[in-house]
């Protein structure tokens, strides 16, 4: 019985609403799990994720690339 691989692409964002829509697209068609994380964003960012129908964490606080990775 062989292990089924599975992809987990983690998308830090700030501010990224008008560029999450292509990036959610790509990856939708490259057949991964992805999760959108909020580091506090300003726009629409979690909102724009979750019409993809993709997972969020929403940062209370904006703790950077680093800190959005690690969360």
């Amino acid at each position: 019985m062989s292990a089924s691989l599975r992809v987990l692409v983690v998308v830090p964002a700030y501010n990224e609403a008008d560029s999450l829509p292509l990036l959610l697209s790509e990856l939708r068609q490259r057949a991964v799990d992805v999760v959108v994380v909020n580091d506090c964003s300003t726009d629409n960012t979690a909102s724009v994720a979750r019409q993809h129908a993709v997972p969020v964490l929403d940062l209370p606080s904006n703790l950077g690339i680093g800190g959005a990775v690690q969360a």
